[in-house]
This record gives structure tokens, C-alpha cells and sequence, in this order.
């Protein structure tokens, strides 16, 4: 069979997937064990998540698996979490969450991002979570420090992407534990890269006051002034 067949075939078969009358259960089944295809095609039609078992299969198919699953069950996620976030307080899942959000696929990243806003009215996961985030974005930030600079083209890239999601995600917790914060910013402010020091000026307003990256004020890249602009107006 040659490559045209073979997408032919591949392509026949999703549609006799797609045509199949199948149960809630069965589409969880299918998520579970079944083809890439069908995976992804069994996600797509699946409209709620119901107990900690069909939880668990959403989970174990977030990362570690072909992109395209990945991708969509991030996607459902976003509407299952919000629906019943006491199945997903986890702390199996908190790990497998921490590492779907520097998912290689920035659409994940952003959808699982989304959907654990739903989560963070729950102080354990906040605590565990955010903690997780800062130390690992730490360890982001001192690979890039200590990069020598003929690495930095395809080294440095991977490390900076890593290092936005960290910032990204920070920006949804209400009350972070300022000082491992301000140790993390003071860093990331350093940056070369502007949208990390952009992305740095963001969570400035997440301290109280007295903390403060007097750096940034001078920065040279538009997009970090305005964000210490809307720093400053908050402030006032």
C-alpha cells in the first residue's frame, strides 16, 4: 500500500468511525484503547466527563501521546473541568497538568491553562501548584543564564518557550507566595528576550507593595513599557 492509499484508507476509515452510533461509554472506551484516529474522533464527540474513571482516561491522554489527541482532549478540558472540577483534584493529575502546559504545542499549553482557572478556588491545588511552577520556572531561568551564546539559537529557544507558559500560567493564581515570586521575577527580568520581561511586568501587579524591578521602567521594547504602564495605573 502506498502513501496515497494508505491516507485513503485511514481517511475511510474515520468516517465509518465517525458514522458509528456509540454510547458515552463507549466513546470513553475508545479514548482509552483504541487508533490514534479514533481517539481523537471519540474526544470530539464527547460532551461531559461523568466520574474519576473517565477522568483518569482524559488525563493519561494529555500528554504522551500523538499531538492531535492531545490537542483535542486539551480542548475538551477546558469545558470539563469548569463542568466538575472536583474530578480532576488529583495529585496524580497535578503533575501531568504541570507538564501539558509546556506542551510543544502552544494550543495545548493555552487550553490547559484556561481550564485549570476552575481549579484555583481550591487552596490545595493553588499551594502545590504554583510552588511546583516557581522552582521549575527557577530551573528554566538558570539554563538560560548559563547558556553560551553559539547555543542560543536551538537551545535557548525551547528553554524561553518553557519559561513563557510558566509566566503564563502564574498569571491565573490570585495569592502567590510573594517572596519565591519576586526571586523568579528579578530574574526573568533580565531576559533577553522581551516577552519574558514583558510577561515579568504582568505578575508586578501579583506582589504587594514594596516589591519592586526598577529595571523595567526603563526597558527598550514597547510592549514591556505599556505593560508597566498598566502596572503603574493599577497602583494608582
Amino acid at each position: 500500500m502506498n502513501y496515497t492509499e494508505e491516507n485513503i484508507s485511514n481517511f475511510d476509515e474515520c468516517c465509518k468511525f465517525f458514522e458509528k452510533e456509540l454510547t458515552h461509554e463507549e466513546l470513553y472506551a475508545s479514548l482509552k484503547s483504541g487508533t490514534i484516529a479514533e481517539k481523537q474522533l471519540a474526544c470530539v464527540r464527547l460532551e461531559s466527563c461523568r466520574n474519576s474513571d473517565e477522568a483518569e482516561i482524559l488525563m493519561n491522554n494529555l500528554t504522551g501521546i500523538d499531538g492531535k489527541v492531545r490537542e483535542t482532549v486539551s480542548f475538551k478540558l477546558r469545558t470539563f473541568i469548569a463542568q466538575t472540577p472536583e474530578l480532576f483534584l488529583r495529585g496524580d493529575f497535578y503533575n501531568i497538568f504541570l507538564d501539558s502546559i509546556i506542551d510543544i504545542n502552544g494550543n495545548i499549553c493555552r487550553n490547559v491553562i484556561y481550564a485549570l482557572e476552575s481549579l484555583t478556588g481550591n487552596a490545595e491545588f493553588c499551594e502545590y501548584f504554583t510552588r511546583k511552577v516557581i522552582a521549575n520556572a527557577l530551573t528554566v531561568t538558570e539554563k538560560i543564564e548559563n547558556f553560551d551564546y553559539k547555543d542560543r539559537k536551538y537551545v535557548t529557544n525551547k528553554e524561553i518557550f518553557k519559561l513563557y507558559w510558566y509566566l503564563e500560567v502564574l498569571g491565573i493564581f490570585k495569592n502567590l507566595a510573594a517572596s519565591e515570586l519576586f526571586s523568579l521575577l528579578q530574574r526573568t527580568s533580565k531576559i533577553e528576550e522581551y516577552t519574558i520581561r514583558e510577561k515579568t511586568a504582568r505578575l508586578l501587579s501579583k506582589l504587594p507593595a514594596g516589591y519592586n524591578l526598577d529595571g523595567l521602567n526603563f526597558d527598550n521594547n514597547f510592549y514591556v513599557n505599556l505593560a508597566m504602564a498598566k502596572l503603574k495605573k493599577i497602583n494608582h
